[in-house]
């Protein structure tokens, strides 16, 4: 929580000094530099300033930047002064790998006279039927986490698995995901008549790559998990 923290104020030290010096600057109390200048034409159209994204993360516009750093903040201060949530916003947190990351670990120490290992652990996800209102009270081990979309397929409550999506249907939000941590060799075979498994990848972003990936969350499927993936189907933390 504290790096989260500290990221948190690095962009609201940087925004109040942007806006302060602008205020200069159009006063002319300041010389208004190039710099300044970008930053001033960027808020007029209502869009991030450059310098801003770069410590923080990419927006379409200023509504929707300044209202992301409002959830964060509320995410971070519930935490701070009221313990641990029993849900989290897994788009809220600038190192969502380290958080999960987290999470395993915690899971090892919980079963450190089992002589579980942190290098022989994996993550181990589920999706529940709850949504993320239905949700007052965090599980046993691991973590819930919501606000993820799927892009490419939809998600099947009733039955618990992955579906065609509907026309023009884009994204679709998922319901709570638990995500745990497990050992590798404690996976229970696959039981005859039960439902495939498919790992779909999660990104932070709508642009796909290395960077912005987290990990991959295992899913019910129906079909030959090949199917999905020639779909191009996965997971976003932000589909904006």
């Amino acid at each position: 929580i504290n790096a989260e923290y500290m990221g948190l104020q690095v962009v609201i030290v940087l925004v109040r000094r942007t806006l302060s010096d602008l205020k200069l600057a159009i006063a002319g109390t300041i010389i208004m530099s190039a710099e300044l200048q970008e930053a001033l034409d960027t808020i007029y159209d209502a869009r991030v300033p450059p310098r801003w994204v770069k410590v923080s993360w990419p927006a379409p516009n200023m509504g929707l930047w300044f209202t992301d750093v409002l959830r964060r903040h509320e995410q971070l201060n519930e935490w701070l002064l009221h313990d641990r949530p029993p849900k989290y916003w897994l788009t809220g947190f600038f190192n969502p790998q380290g958080f999960l990351t987290s999470v395993r670990q915690e899971v090892c120490r919980a079963h450190a006279r089992d002589g579980w290992s942190l290098d022989e652990m994996e993550t181990k996800t589920e999706v529940l039927k709850q949504e993320k209102h239905e949700v007052d009270r965090g599980p046993p081990e691991g973590v819930y986490i919501y606000g993820l979309f799927l892009e490419g397929c939809s998600w099947d409550k009733n039955r618990q698995k992955v579906k065609e999506a509907a026309q023009k249907e884009m994204f679709k939000e998922l319901p709570i995901l638990h995500v745990t941590g497990i050992e590798s060799g404690h996976k229970q075979p696959k039981q005859k008549g039960a439902l495939n498994k498919f790992k779909c990848p999660l990104y932070k972003y709508p642009t796909r790559n290395d960077i912005n990936w987290i990990f991959d969350c295992d899913l019910n499927c129906e079909e030959d998990p090949n199917h999905w993936i020639l779909r191009g189907c996965c997971l976003l933390c932000s589909v904006d």
